[in-house]
């Protein structure tokens, strides 16, 4: 499973369309290739896990930001998708670094060391 590549690519300048935050604050550019990235690897990641038994939420905010929450005990983890030179990479707890888009067996992998951290 890699990122997706049928969706248009650019950037959506919010900022023609008037967009303001409630405090009237213009928003900043959206890259839309990276939102679509995100979320498509954080959906397959909650596909995965889902699989294993566990719940999560997909939150895709309004500039773009895109988090997986998950429960663990009294609290929750929360999971990110970064880009650097080695890739794409799925993110928790700071220092959880683990490779996405790498294949279904990469994603099993990574859900299962997501699914035992947050039991």
């Amino acid at each position: 499973m890699g990122v997706h590549k049928d969706h248009p690519a650019g950037e959506i300048d919010v900022r023609a369309m008037g967009a303001r935050s409630s405090g009237g604050a213009v928003r900043r550019k959206v890259d839309r290739a990276v939102t679509v990235a995100r979320v498509r690897l954080l959906s397959d990641l909650a596909i995965a896990l889902a699989e294993l038994g566990r719940s999560s939420r997909l939150l895709v905010e309004t500039g773009g930001e895109t988090v997986l929450t998950l429960r663990a005990g009294r609290g929750s983890v929360a999971v990110v998708v970064i880009q650097d030179g080695k890739g794409w990479a799925y993110l928790w707890d700071g220092a959880q670094r683990h490779p996405a888009g790498v294949g279904l067996d990469g994603l099993l992998r990574v859900a299962a060391a997501l699914a035992a951290v947050v039991r």
